[in-house]
């Protein structure tokens, strides 16, 4: 293995690397005494997902945005563990790194403060960037996932049916109604029906939950127009979801619903507390969240945009609409 210019370190006969940076709700896997077992869950060139125990840690290329469960590592490195590494094999975190036994691979985490994933924001002008977003975002090229929706869901606008929207629609207009109501059992419905639809690790109505509940653990309070904190609903949304989805989804849903978001969607909240003359700086961020993966992106700033108009926008979605009808649909019916 060819290492440039990273400081390693002698641990026996294995070489240990230390990464480049972490985040900072990962820190307790590594400093847990007794190491945990874990598996290989997942392996792409720039990304490889570990089970361990109940959440799932992700090492990074140096090359994609911070995520809340990952430890970045240089990009050389990552894809040359993406082609030595398969899913099923063995993992041991704690006592102060990490090991892959059969590689004799060792990665310690730097001796400098963790990335902090739960961005600090106060809104001022939120209002006005949430309405210049969700015009971007209609506007943007994204064909696949739930994006289209904010026509109908935020601007007035028709949009093209798809089977996957047709079962999406009513469920957003409901998950954004029934949390304006603070309706508990509505919000558990909406996010049960939303929780795996779409294809991959992160289907759509997962990236879209995400969002959705990340805004309501880090904004209800401070920006929620009728005072009424809505915080508590994230928890609610991840506990429907968490069997109806994959592990790494609830991973990242869990992130959420703590306000630990990645990197990329941190800068763009970050980026809503600028004041109205900075709006190209809000659309640059955005468009950052719009290049994570083929769909993620705009399915994450869909749920943003919804969880704003929750929290901070006077009026609601009515969620039983009329842009598709209401249709019975369900996950089944699509995935089939």
């Amino acid at each position: 293995m060819v290492i440039c210019c990273q400081i390693l370190l002698e641990v026996g006969m294995t070489i240990a690397l230390v990464a480049l940076d972490y985040s900072r709700p990962v820190q307790p896997l590594f400093e847990q005494a007794s190491p945990r077992i874990g598996v290989i869950h997942s392996v792409f060139r720039k990304a490889l997902n570990i089970v361990a125990g109940d959440t799932m840690l992700a090492l990074l290329s140096s090359e994609v945005p911070r995520m809340p469960n990952g430890v970045r590592l240089p990009a050389p490195i990552v894809e040359k563990l993406s082609r030595d590494l398969r899913p099923g094999l063995e993992v041991r975190i704690g006592d102060g790194r990490l090991h892959i036994p059969m590689l004799d691979f060792s990665m310690q985490l730097p001796q400098k403060a963790a990335w902090e994933p739960r961005p600090d924001i106060v809104g001022t002008a939120v209002a006005h960037h949430s309405r210049l977003l969700a015009q971007h975002l209609a506007r943007s090229p994204q064909r696949d996932g739930l994006a289209m929706l904010v026509r109908p869901l935020l601007l007035g606008q028709p949009t093209r049916e798809t089977p996957l929207a047709k079962i999406a629609l009513p469920l957003l207009r409901l998950l954004v109604y029934a949390s304006w109501q603070c309706d508990v059992a509505g919000v558990g419905e909406a996010a049960r029906g939303l929780a795996g639809l779409g294809p991959g690790l992160t289907p759509s109505g997962d990236d879209t939950l995400g969002g959705f509940a990340g805004v309501l653990a880090l904004l209800s309070t401070q920006l929620s127009v009728d005072a009424v904190p809505r915080s508590h609903l994230a928890s609610i949304i991840v506990n429907a979801a968490r069997p109806r989805t994959t592990k790494l989804s609830v991973t990242l849903l869990e992130h959420a619903a703590r306000g630990e978001m990645a990197e990329q969607v941190g800068e763009l909240l970050t980026a809503l507390a600028l004041p109205v003359e900075e709006s190209e700086a809000v659309l640059h961020a955005a468009d950052r969240v719009l290049a994570y993966g083929a769909c993620s992106g705009g399915d994450t700033l869909l749920g943003l945009l919804l969880g704003l108009r929750v929290v901070g926008i006077e009026d609601c979605i009515d969620y039983i609409g009329e842009d598709y009808g209401h249709t019975g649909a369900t996950q089944a019916e699509y995935l089939l």
